[in-house]
């Protein structure tokens, strides 16, 4: 194994790139992942694209990040400036996850690509867009969880009871931490965080009032 090797662990943690999202795009541009000494590994050149696969990623990553999509990079069409900026950035810092493994490394592919797909097939594509929209959605999920505030669930909380939102016990648990079917089975006028939560029924609907206690 003489070629370049891509870690992805430090590749990732260098850019904030969730390991679901490196995962999701390799199958789709079917880069495959080797697991390699409990490490996974890509190859650096990709000679498809006649690019880098760290840049290529890095673009993949930022465009899903600006339209929830990655269109331009699954179509090949990259914005000429971006991908420069992208290849730039990780030219500069990638010996720090990049290295020649030798030839004894144990070595077992974890994500094969499909090589045999058609991606003119419909049915496909529409596959596709789905998946690519859970994945738009799973980064937006990790971008926000990493600028959420240590406070957000009593701000949400208190900013609930402020306009006298009725909250649904999917709404509650969500906040909370805990599945809607535990918030359902909570008495009328149990306590978290700092709030006091009593019930409320709307028809066959039970919806929960949210207050603040002293003690």
């Amino acid at each position: 194994m003489t070629q370049p090797q891509i870690n992805l662990t430090l590749f990732r943690k260098e850019f904030g790139i969730p390991s679901d999202f490196i995962r999701s795009t390799c199958k789709i541009l079917n880069i495959e992942i080797e697991k390699i000494n409990n490490d996974q590994y890509i190859l650096l050149n990709n000679a498809l694209l006649n690019a880098e696969n760290d840049t290529i990623l890095l673009y993949a990553f930022l465009e899903s990040k600006n339209t929830g999509k990655i269109e331009k990079t699954k179509q090949k069409k990259f914005d000429d400036d971006a991908f420069i900026k992208c290849s730039n950035d990780t030219d500069s810092i990638r010996s720090g996850y990049t290295s020649i493994l030798s030839a004894g490394s144990e070595v077992k592919i974890t994500k094969k690509p499909k090589s045999s797909i058609d991606i003119t097939s419909s049915s496909i594509d529409v596959r596709k867009e789905e998946f690519i929209s859970l994945l738009a959605e799973v980064v937006s999920k990790s971008v926000s969880n990493q600028n959420k505030s240590v406070l957000n669930t009593q701000e949400e909380l208190h900013n609930a009871m402020e306009k006298n939102w009725l909250l649904t016990n999917e709404q509650l648990g969500t906040l909370l931490g805990m599945s809607k079917s535990t918030i359902g089975s909570k008495p009328d006028g149990w306590m978290r965080m700092g709030f006091k939560y009593s019930k409320i029924k709307e028809g066959t609907m039970t919806l929960w009032k949210v207050s603040q206690y002293q003690f």
